[in-house]
């Protein structure tokens, strides 16, 4: 890839809320990038194995760029309900026809898209800026046309939002067809989103000062209904991984430990340190279905051994890719 890959998602012909992996056809692949080029959009045909040892041209006959664009691409998700993807950048949101290869413009801001996660069955987006912003863009109004026809909102800014010679500023601006009631306002720059799909009124949300929330859209107003504590964070993407039971979130730290907590009660229930950088990006292996469990304190002890698989996450950090097993 002509520059550092900021986005890997699975996708295929079936809903995503199907978890059996012979479901997943493609990849999209988003990169970030450089001083002299900006981010692409590619997608990576998955129905057989990539075979790295073979010649250059039989690889990249599976890898199709589908578009570039002059701005730094931060994040990007697929949205299963069309054929399309959705991008994060430096100057907002933007929907992006995976046939085509051309944008649409849904929310534009000065503060970078740094995580999404498509919500509410595609027809809205989250998107965490970085000023710590999480704001809700319906998309089911796409429109064509530059930012200057959008809807503009006006929102208290954050100490992040004020940069050195402009401590007066008290509000920022950004456009597009947004909920402001629906907006959440995290202490540091947005590091994670992950919508839950059991139901996608609730949705993880983590910013770089190590904060790690569980919200729900009913009661945004109320603030987090689950906190996470004991996540170090500092400066640094780092992903959330939730099991396929929708039970247990895990992530890593810039202390390079790992932990996992219960999503329901909030509790620690595992960490450790086995790498010696930070491990940035967390995937479970995927069950054939959703799996339902109980009780979480009963679902980490004994849920483990009575499945004959067992439990298995990847982690991936500067150092390598680590397969975590719980027999």
């Amino acid at each position: 890839m002509p520059s550092n890959i900021s986005c890997i998602k699975m996708f295929g012909k079936h809903s995503p809320s199907m978890d059996d992996g012979s479901n997943v056809q493609d990849a999209i692949i988003s990169t970030l990038g450089s001083e002299t080029s900006g981010g692409s959009l590619y997608i990576v045909k998955l129905t057989k194995p990539l075979d790295l040892n073979s010649s250059i041209s039989s690889i990249s006959q599976r890898i199709h760029e589908v578009a570039t664009f002059n701005r730094t691409i931060w994040t990007a998700d697929y949205h299963f309900n069309r054929s399309q993807a959705v991008i994060g950048t430096n100057l907002g949101a933007a929907l992006v026809d995976l046939e085509t290869g051309m944008a649409s413009w849904v929310c534009r801001s000065r503060s970078d898209v740094f995580a999404q996660q498509i919500v509410h069955s595609g027809n809205a987006i989250l998107c965490g800026l970085r000023n710590g912003a999480i704001v809700t863009v319906d998309v089911r109004d796409k429109r064509e046309s530059s930012s200057a026809r959008f809807i503009r909102h006006r929102m208290p800014c954050s100490p992040l939002d004020k940069t050195v010679g402009d401590f007066s500023r008290q509000w920022f601006e950004l456009s597009g067809n947004i909920y402001p009631s629906c907006t959440v306002k995290m202490p540091s720059s947005i590091s994670c989103l992950v919508s839950l799909q059991f139901d996608d009124n609730y949705f993880l949300a983590s910013s770089m000062d190590g904060s790690v929330k569980l919200y729900d859209h009913r009661l945004i107003q109320r603030g987090a209904v689950q906190s996470y504590e004991g996540h170090v964070n500092s400066h640094t993407h780092i992903k959330l991984g939730v099991d396929p039971s929708e039970k247990f979130v895990m992530s890593g730290g810039v202390d390079c430990n790992l932990r996992l907590w219960s999503i329901k009660s909030g509790e620690l229930l595992f960490e450790d340190k086995f790498s010696d950088s930070v491990l940035s990006t967390v995937c479970w292996h995927r069950a054939e279905r959703p799996m339902r469990v109980g009780d979480e304190r009963k679902s980490y002890k004994d849920y483990l051994y009575q499945q004959s698989y067992g439990f298995g996450t990847w982690l991936g950090s500067h150092e390598g890719l680590f397969y975590m097993h719980w027999p």
